[in-house]
């Protein structure tokens, strides 16, 4: 009995563990620049909710979360997947001479976004010094979505 009691409480453990590791979200994080750039890591969920630490010059410096417009997680997500966002280099930087063949512009912010989903996680970082027009559109599109102007940005 007892061992059945010890099987059925591991197996209720892993059941739970492999739940909490199966959590979906789109990280989005930008570091510093030569400058008063946004440094933040802010969190997306499936439910609109947002975690968000603004580091340095943003709205509001500290931890801060909420709802976004119903829907942004989605959007999100749409612009991930139009992007081929699983297929794209992890490294868009100085390191890929591949994808930033330079001339790079100085001084700028990276980008690092990650994307997990129950099957699948990938971290895409873009040094924004190199030309990268789909990395550009796609930090365009997801602040756009999160709403950046008004949750990071100071106003």
């Amino acid at each position: 009995m007892r061992a059945f009691l010890l099987s059925t409480s591991l197996f209720a453990l892993a059941a739970c563990a492999t739940e909490h590791n199966s959590i979906e979200a789109i990280q989005v994080s930008e570091s510093a620049c030569f400058g008063s750039c946004p440094i933040y890591e802010l969190t997306v969920t499936p439910d609109d909710q947002y975690e968000l630490n603004g580091r340095r010059f943003t709205r509001i410096n500290g931890f801060s979360e909420g709802e976004l417009t119903p829907g942004s997680y989605a959007l999100m997500q749409d612009l991930l997947e139009n992007a081929n966002f699983f297929s794209l280099p992890e490294n868009y930087t100085f390191a890929n001479p591949d994808v930033c063949p330079g001339p790079q512009l100085s001084d700028m912010p990276s980008i690092t976004i990650s994307y997990t989903t129950q099957r699948r996680m990938h971290t895409v970082t873009w040094y924004q010094g190199c030309s990268a027009p789909v990395m550009r559109d796609l930090r365009d599109g997801l602040r756009d979505a999160f709403g950046y102007e008004e949750i990071v940005r100071p106003g």
